[in-house]
């Protein structure tokens, strides 16, 4: 058999059909969902991309991998927890293609990582791996037309100009410097008569067949089609850049929805009071406009109705054009013939706020707009009925384990997650899981360690600077909103002194690995 994993970068699992969206148009997802099997309450093991990351590669925690945080390289030696590694040794042909984000963008100083802006451009121009395990990678740097300083002027140094950008930065300057330097142009705001604001949204004006997603599904494509000619059982990680902000899709994408056809659809953000909250959640709620890190943070507060449903409708065009590029990898594979021998799952690193609770993009507020991710899984190993939905609470942390029991092949006992329901030897729905932890050790200008555990009824968040502080406890079945913290609540008194017991139990884990932060935010 043959294994794919797809991901997609900060996906709220609100935003496709088959989890309830009335608006945002997913029918590959949708059909990946009817013919296998999804799981409603999957959340990730790490709010931020490079330790969710690191987690999904080795199924091992934050804590345990190391990297706990954004600006943190995962070490060279995890190749040898890495999930590709482990199929390399059953023989399987493996490969990455887009956004790996192993390594930090925006080092301080070089670090002689190929994932990052300052050594990029030391890649050899034959190199594609080995990678962390995959023996063929076709890597894009970070992936997003981002300012994240004034220095970088009116493009991102991520795409390029070669020989900066990785693969897909070269590629776009395969005719030449001037051609390539119009494609980033048209990359920006500017080119489509907007400007960069804290709306971070925009009709992108470079063409389609150039766009990020569309590379990375044509790369992915081409490999499958090589191994499936070889007649090589392989193991693929396809890794789209979106839906990450800024909201720039390709115009036939972005144009395909109406900022007042997601009207309805916008968070009731007047609902939201704070009340009894801690005093971050306000304040992180107002952001940082006009300052250093407004690209990261510019406040959901500070958004009209007006501008978030205009952020909300390119946000849905963006997944649109994901689920279009996962869409032609599926015919592909039913092309081939080969649909029928090769699992794929799909998930995402982390959420989106997408303005719930007056928030955009993500943080360290542990909402489920941010926790709760979606994940799919069809083909050979899936023993539930086509069609079911899981509602145990699993995690991405489940992933390794899950693919490499799926393929008859041993499960390391360095895993941490274990095989996912619905799979042999993946327990019972409904009977086996009670709980699933996020990590979330935040470091930018200021500490704040986290840790959630989450269960089918209740959520509990705390801050281990703070043990006897105020934390949050929230009745997802009651309050699905969670505008209501229950701490302190009398009538939770014996809920809270249980949740607070479990969190206890197994979610307070010990770092068994400090590393240096090498970067700011990644």
């Amino acid at each position: 058999m043959n294994v794919l994993l797809i991901t997609t970068d900060q996906q709220q699992a609100a935003s496709i059909g088959a989890y309830g969206n009335p608006v945002c148009q997913t029918p590959n997802l949708d059909r990946l969902a009817a013919e296998g099997v999804r799981y409603d309450a999957c959340r990730t093991q790490h709010p931020f991309c490079q330790p969710a990351r690191a987690t999904i590669l080795t199924g091992q925690y934050s804590t345990t991998h190391g990297v706990t945080f954004n600006g943190i390289d995962l070490p060279e030696d995890a190749t040898d927890q890495s999930v590709a590694t482990r199929f390399g040794e059953a023989g399987y042909r493996t490969g990455y293609f887009g956004k790996a984000h192993f390594a930090s963008t925006f080092p301080y100083f070089p670090t002689g990582r190929y994932e990052s802006v300052a050594d990029s451009g030391s890649m050899p121009d034959d190199w594609t791996g080995p990678y962390f395990g995959f023996d063929y990678v076709q890597l894009l740097l970070f992936g997003h037309a981002m300012r994240v300083a004034p220095l970088m002027g009116n493009f991102s140094w991520c795409f390029g100009p070669a020989p900066s950008g990785l693969h897909y930065g070269r590629w776009l300057y395969r005719d030449g410097h001037a051609r390539g330097n119009e494609l980033l142009r048209l990359m920006q705001p500017e080119a489509a008569g907007a400007m960069w604001d804290h709306t971070q949204t925009w009709r992108s004006e470079i063409p389609e067949e150039e766009h990020p997603t569309t590379w990375v599904a044509d790369t992915a494509i081409d490999w499958v089609k090589q191994q499936s000619a070889a007649g090589e059982p392989f193991f693929g990680w396809v890794s789209f850049t979106d839906p990450h902000h800024p909201m720039d899709p390709p115009a036939k994408w972005f144009d395909m929805y109406d900022p007042a056809d997601v009207m309805d659809l916008l968070p009731d953000r007047n609902a939201e009071t704070f009340t009894n909250k801690p005093a971050l959640h306000e304040l992180w709620s107002v952001g940082n406009r006009g300052q250093q890190f407004e690209w990261a943070n510019p406040g959901g507060a500070n958004y009209s109705d007006r501008e978030l449903a205009k952020l909300t409708a390119a946000y849905f065009g963006m997944i649109s054009q994901l689920d279009h590029n996962i869409g032609r990898i599926l015919n592909t594979l039913d092309e081939l013939g080969i649909a029928d021998d090769t699992l794929v799952v799909m998930t995402t690193d982390h959420g989106e706020y997408l303005g719930a609770h007056k928030l955009i993009f993500k943080g360290p507020l542990h909402y489920d707009e941010l926790l709760r991710v979606a994940m799919i899984a069809r083909g050979p190993g899936v023993t539930s009925d086509p069609g079911s939905v899981v509602t145990d609470p699993v995690g991405t942390v489940d992933l390794q384990p899950t693919l490499l029991a799926a393929a008859g092949l041993p499960v390391p006992d360095y895993c941490e997650g274990a095989v996912l329901p619905g799979f042999a030897d993946g327990g019972t729905p409904g009977s086996a899981r009670e709980w699933v932890l996020t990590e979330d050790d935040f470091e930018v200008m200021f500490k704040l360690p986290l840790r959630t555990i989450t269960t089918t009824r209740y959520k509990l968040t705390r801050n281990l600077d703070t043990p006897d502080g105020i934390a949050e406890l929230y009745d997802l079945h009651d309050d699905p909103a969670e505008l209501v913290n229950r701490w302190g609540d009398p009538a939770f008194a014996g809920v809270q002194a249980d949740m607070v017991a479990l969190l206890e139990d197994v979610g307070l884990r010990p770092l068994q690995r400090k590393l240096e932060k090498v970067g700011l935010v990644g």
